[in-house]
């Protein structure tokens, strides 16, 4: 017997489906940390102004406002990248807020720009691994307990359908930086946080993930080990 269903049905199950992969969805914001218009200060200022950078950044993070940090390297798309920051707020007013609290911008020698980042990759998670870490190296005494981190490439591109990206190995977040007006996002990108540390191993993830790597953008990015672990929690939270 042939079943038929309706087709109001068939529109409820297709919007159902569709729901379903956009409450998997969180939004944070994603801040870039740009030079500022101040190039030169005294030794003393700068330093003084760094130090505090890195312990305002320790304080944002303990508070649950910071999820990811880390500096630009070379090579990059664009020299006034400096570092990016995402936090757990989805208001980018709020991000702001928090980031303009660091002294190195305050001074002038970093400005910021916010903009939203949707993504299925379980951020929120990041801080507890980075403690479990910390934990790790304190009670080994054949690890360092200096914290150190690794080289990754962000390849972005803007969003449609030719730039779709398959979840394959070295594909360690996904997501989308949605377009905000006075930023450099002037329409939406595919964000995507690669396990390289060469453009040639950037290129050939990008490739096996469907992409064409001529249509991407790729900078060089410093930060922690455990955003390694990414997929696998990921994972878990679809079983």
């Amino acid at each position: 017997m042939k079943i038929i269903i309706p087709h109001i049905l068939c529109l409820l199950l297709a919007f159902n489906t569709f729901a379903s992969d956009e409450l998997n969805k969180e939004t944070y914001t994603f801040v870039y940390i740009l030079t500022g218009p101040v190039t030169e200060l005294d030794q003393k200022t700068q330093s003084e102004a760094f130090a505090g950078h890195f312990s305002n950044m320790n304080r944002m993070a303990e508070n649950g406002d910071l999820l990811v940090a880390g500096p630009y390297g070379s090579p990059k798309t664009d020299e006034n990248l400096r570092g990016l920051w995402i936090f757990s707020t989805d208001q980018t007013t709020k991000a702001l807020e928090l980031a303009e609290t660091d002294p190195t911008g305050q001074l002038g020698v970093f400005k910021f720009e916010a903009v939203q980042l949707t993504t299925d990759d379980q951020l929120l998670e990041l801080p507890r691994l980075e403690k479990e870490d910390e934990e790790r190296r304190l009670a080994d005494p054949e690890i360092s307990d200096e914290w150190a981190g690794r080289a990754y490439f962000i390849a972005s591109a803007e969003t449609n359908k030719d730039n779709s990206v398959n979840r394959v190995s070295g594909v360690l977040l996904l997501g989308t930086l949605v377009a905000q007006d006075n930023t450099r996002i002037d329409v939406d990108h595919t964000l995507v946080l690669l396990k390289a540390e060469t453009i040639e191993e950037a290129n050939s993830i990008l490739t096996k993930a469907g992409c064409d790597p001529e249509q991407w953008e790729l900078d060089l990015w410093y930060s922690s080990k455990v955003h390694t672990q990414l997929p696998a929690l990921r994972n878990q939270m679809k079983d």
